[in-house]
């Protein structure tokens, strides 16, 4: 019985909640520890106490687990339970009361304009795979897209004429401007590089790999650390780090922190005052010199 509710409830985040996978996934790890702890406990889901969720939590707490890590699992089990009260399976719902606890935000680590340059200049693009490398890192930092975002973007969501991406898999579907470049090395790669590399004609993927199929996460991410060796950039380089400093270099070179919110697909502006520490102090000094309102 537990199984067929947890693929209603997968049905449920996917079709209903319209989350990406990778967040699913997330939720469906933590709602495994949640479940096998029960299971230990003889405890029935249909009984869960208020004081049993506690006692989980407290578990999680003696294992050491970070304070965000311990954010997402309550998150996971409110929206699980969230489910079952929804769909009838619970008469009350046991974390109604549950809170997450606040997690401290630490510091976004971002690259340098020139450790972007070096990164994204890497790729041989005299030859197939290095082209569509090429392509991938500009789409990466031209967008600001999640690796999630970027590995399941498909043909038809490109539109070179309009100078546009559809980003469509997450839970809030955007429209992200091409810049020249991000343009130019796409239909590079599009025109020289995918025909070669993709096995099966009807492959709707954008980006493949060597198989001439959809990238997974881990295949991107290999990607970047590759390119990021080359030149010894002594930072632990990422996709989000990627996502981070596009956000950043935007911010430093003007750009309103809406318009950076929208193109990333964020709905709490808040999520960005991480990256405030980041804008120049110079900056900060012209807009009181040259404020009107000064």
């Amino acid at each position: 019985m537990q199984d067929e509710v947890i693929k209603q409830y997968s049905n449920y985040l996917n079709k209903e909640k319209k989350l990406s996978n990778n967040t699913i996934n997330s939720y469906l790890i933590d709602l495994k520890k949640y479940l096998s702890y029960l299971n230990e406990k003889e405890i029935k889901l249909d009984e869960v106490s208020e004081n049993d969720i506690f006692s989980f939590l407290i578990y999680l707490e003696k294992s050491n687990v970070s304070v965000s890590t311990l954010s997402r699992t309550i998150s996971s089990i409110k929206s699980f339970y969230d489910f079952l009260f929804l769909t009838k399976k619970i008469d009350s719902n046991p974390t109604s009361k549950l809170k997450k606890p606040k997690v401290i935000r630490d510091k976004v680590d971002v690259l340098t304009e020139t450790e972007v340059e070096k990164i994204l200049n890497s790729p041989d693009t005299k030859t197939i795979k290095g082209i569509r490398d090429k392509a991938i890192l500009e789409t990466l930092y031209g967008t600001g897209m999640k690796v999630s975002e970027l590995i399941e973007l498909d043909l038809d969501d490109i539109n070179l004429d309009l100078e546009y991406i559809v980003c469509k898999s997450s839970k809030n579907s955007r429209i992200v401007p091409l810049s020249n470049i991000t343009k130019k090395y796409i239909s590079k790669y599009l025109n020289e590089s995918r025909e070669n590399i993709v096995k099966n004609k009807n492959e709707k993927a954008l980006f493949v790999n060597s198989k001439g199929e959809r990238f997974t996460r881990q295949g991107l991410w290999k990607i970047i650390k590759t390119y990021a060796k080359i030149y010894d950039i002594d930072k632990n380089v990422t996709p989000r780090m990627l996502r981070h400093s596009f956000a950043i270099h935007l911010l430093k070179n003007g750009a309103d922190m809406s318009v950076v919110s929208k193109i990333l697909g964020n709905t709490n502006l808040s999520s960005l005052e991480g990256y405030l520490v980041h804008i120049d102090k110079n900056i900060r000094s012209e807009l009181k010199q040259k404020h009107p309102r000064t």
